[in-house]
Parts: C-alpha cells; sequence; structure tokens
C-alpha cells in the first residue's frame, strides 16, 4: 500500500511538470548606426528605428548620437516576438524569417535603401548582430545615395550623370573608392582632403597624429610593431592642456585634428599607426 502512494505521487508530480512556463530567452541584440543620404549620422530628435517581425508587437529603439562609437541605435529584441509559436524557443527570432526594419523621424517613416550587416548570429539569444543602415533613395542601386553623387557631379562642373558615379572608381584619385570616401565623410572632389592619416611630431614621448575629422564620425588608432598585428591605441587631443587619454574621438564638427597617442608602458614602441573610422 505504501509503495502504490509513492508511485501516485511521483506520476502526480510528473504530470504537472510541462504546465510550468519556462523564463524567456535573453534577448538579442540589433545595433549599428543609422546615416543620412550624405553619410553623416542621424542626429535629431524624435528619431527611432522600428523593427516588425511577421506577427506581434512592433519593437522600437530610439536614435541617440553619442551612444557608442560608430553605434546611435541599439535594438533589444526579445526570443519570444511571435515569431514562433513556442514562445520560449530559444530560436524564436530566426534568419530564416523576415522582419522589416525602418527608421522614423518625426512623422514620417524612411525605408533604408541599404541594410548591412552580417547575420551569422542572428536570432541567437544573449548575442547581438550589427545592421547599418543608409537613409535616401538610391535609383541606379549602386548603394551610394543619389543626393551625394548629385553634390559630388555639382563639384565636378555638373557634365557627368548618375550613372557616371561608381562605387569602385576614385573620383579624385587620392587611393581611396567612391564608396570609401561616402563611408569616411571625406571629399571625394579633392585628392588634398582625404581619409589620411599623418605623423607630426612626438611631444615627449607621445607620438602626434593628424588627420582631417568629419562631423558625427569616431576615430580610433591603431598601432603595430610588425603591420602584422594591431592594438588599439588610446589616443587625446593634443593641446596646452591636453585631457584624459581614451579609447576613440568623436568628431563634433569638420576639421584637422592633431592627437597624442598614449605608449604601453613596458612594451615595444609601436612604429606604424593606421586610422579608422566610425
Amino acid at each position: 500500500m505504501r509503495w502504490s502512494i509513492r508511485l501516485l505521487l511521483a506520476l502526480t508530480l510528473l504530470t504537472l511538470l510541462p504546465v510550468f512556463a519556462f523564463p524567456p530567452a535573453p534577448h538579442h541584440l540589433i545595433f549599428g548606426l543609422v546615416r543620412d543620404e550624405y553619410g553623416n549620422s542621424i542626429a535629431v530628435r524624435n528619431a527611432e528605428v522600428l523593427l516588425q517581425p511577421p506577427s506581434g508587437p512592433q519593437i522600437r529603439a530610439l536614435i541617440s548620437p553619442n551612444l557608442e562609437p560608430g553605434v546611435n541605435y541599439k535594438l533589444e529584441v526579445p526570443m519570444d516576438a511571435g515569431l514562433t509559436q513556442d514562445l520560449y524557443k530559444p530560436t524564436a527570432l530566426r534568419p530564416t524569417l523576415p522582419f522589416k526594419l525602418s527608421v522614423r523621424i518625426g512623422n514620417t517613416v524612411y525605408l533604408p535603401i541599404e541594410m548591412s550587416g552580417a547575420y551569422s548570429r542572428m536570432g541567437h539569444p544573449s548575442q547581438s548582430t550589427r545592421i547599418d543602415l543608409t537613409l535616401g533613395e538610391d535609383s541606379d542601386g549602386d548603394g551610394i545615395p543619389d543626393a551625394w553623387e548629385r553634390a559630388l557631379i555639382t563639384q565636378s562642373g555638373g557634365t557627368k550623370t548618375l550613372k557616371d558615379i561608381n562605387p569602385g572608381d576614385d573620383f579624385d584619385g587620392d587611393g581611396l573608392s567612391n564608396l570609401q570616401e561616402y563611408i569616411a565623410g571625406t571629399y571625394a572632389f579633392d585628392a588634398k582632403d582625404g581619409f589620411a592619416l599623418k605623423a607630426i611630431r612626438m611631444n615627449g614621448a607621445f607620438p602626434v597624429l593628424e588627420f582631417l575629422s568629419i562631423r558625427s564620425r569616431t576615430y580610433t588608432i591603431f598601432g603595430s610593431v610588425d603591420l602584422q598585428n594591431w592594438v588599439p591605441m588610446n589616443l587625446r587631443i593634443s593641446s596646452t592642456k591636453p585631457g584624459p587619454f581614451r579609447p576613440n574621438v568623436q568628431a563634433t564638427d569638420t576639421r584637422m585634428v592633431q592627437v597624442e597617442v598614449e605608449p604601453q608602458t613596458g612594451k615595444e614602441p609601436m612604429r606604424v599607426f593606421k586610422l579608422m573610422v566610425q
């Protein structure tokens, strides 16, 4: 009789187990940079990124200009976003299922002309996916907005058409393609004012480097001793009263800027530097 009671209790517990709800998997993070048709990051009030899954509620994230270097939006996507019947399935947001990203500025909603990113981790809980968005019109589908191409045509005398501006061409012959110039925010019509890094002098133990900073871009310096291994360097604006060293510089205007690079204590001095823009 005692054995029968124990068996009955065990069966009852097993029967109740499936009705308990499991907590949802950790969110998946979608982040990136939203740019306008001239390549400048969006920096206006009342702007947000919208994600619409096939079913379920719309997910929103405000666009914040100084969120992180090269990032102005972060979108936390719940794994129970209504994309599958199993709301707590770890792969609820799967790359095989469609979703739509759009940008709302004021009362107007824009569909990006470009969505660039790596989607291998899409839908994995606790993982992240970078998706950069470009707004504007791209009538020839070459990845560069028409407004930017028209500005380049105007600066070149107005005799060319949109079809003459190709992303892989080097309009001003400075070694950077038109697409690279667009991303960097530099002037594709002037070879003297491009994306270049110059070593100016030494300020004691600190190398001083110079480059053209473009408003809303973020710049990071990397150093190397052998041109094979590159290490991010801390830097600061060179001035009579320099501030603390930091990982990068966020440009608030367009001008030539000089930065001091912090040496690595107890390590071989860096011989070569390169500049990354976001």
